[in-house]
């Protein structure tokens, strides 16, 4: 770690290798490189304790005359400093990537539970309940390909062996889905359809 703000990844040809990549041919638009961004930054999150969640982050790639790279990875998101304009002037033979991220935290105070929805009418239905016992919190939702839809809910304190609340009935329309999981694939595979009031906007529907 350089800062609590930055991190530098070194990766040799053996480390591009086990993701099928080489140093020239990284892309975020292609598949393999966003899933070595994403383990990567996971494993440093573990390693380090870099933690992206809640942000979103500039990505800066140097490729080594050995066949490897280095990356500078920068959290961007909820931050303004000389520490980030620096990165935006570093040099221009860099590839610069900027990274979407989906905010299961945020601040560190705030945490998000995700349910998954196999149809539009059940994600409807429960953001229409939520509505009417004058849910609060944040709220966003999000689709993928696939077809499914995912809530992303502040507040609710879901967890396996707490009692019932008055938020369970969602379990009846949904998946809850583990946060350490999802987040990454909602930052890769999902398309934002509203965000921080997704429940009021959608209950309206």
């Amino acid at each position: 770690m350089i800062s609590d703000n930055k991190l530098k990844v070194m990766l040799c040809e053996e480390d591009l290798k086990g993701f099928q990549l080489k140093a020239d041919q990284l892309d975020y638009s292609n598949t393999d490189t966003k899933r070595m961004f994403w383990d990567v930054l996971s494993k440093a999150k573990h390693q380090t304790g870099f933690d992206t969640d809640g942000q979103r982050v500039l990505v800066q790639l140097y490729p080594s005359k050995e066949g490897g790279c280095e990356m500078f990875v920068t959290k961007i998101g909820l931050l303004s400093s000389p520490d980030t304009q620096k990165c935006d002037k570093r040099d221009t033979n860099a590839t610069q990537l900027l990274l979407p991220s989906v905010n299961t935290e945020r601040n560190g105070n705030l945490t998000f539970d995700i349910f998954s929805f196999d149809k539009t009418e059940d994600l409807l239905n429960v953001c229409r309940r939520l509505d009417a016992i004058g849910y609060i919190g944040e709220s966003s939702a999000y689709s993928v390909p696939s077809g499914q839809k995912y809530l992303l809910l502040s507040d609710v304190d879901f967890d396996d062996y707490a009692p019932p609340n008055e938020f369970s009935f969602i379990l009846e329309y949904a998946k809850l889905e583990n946060k350490d999981n999802f987040n990454y694939y909602l930052a890769e595979h999902g398309k934002l359809i509203c965000e921080n009031d997704a429940v009021s906007l959608l209950s309206r529907l």
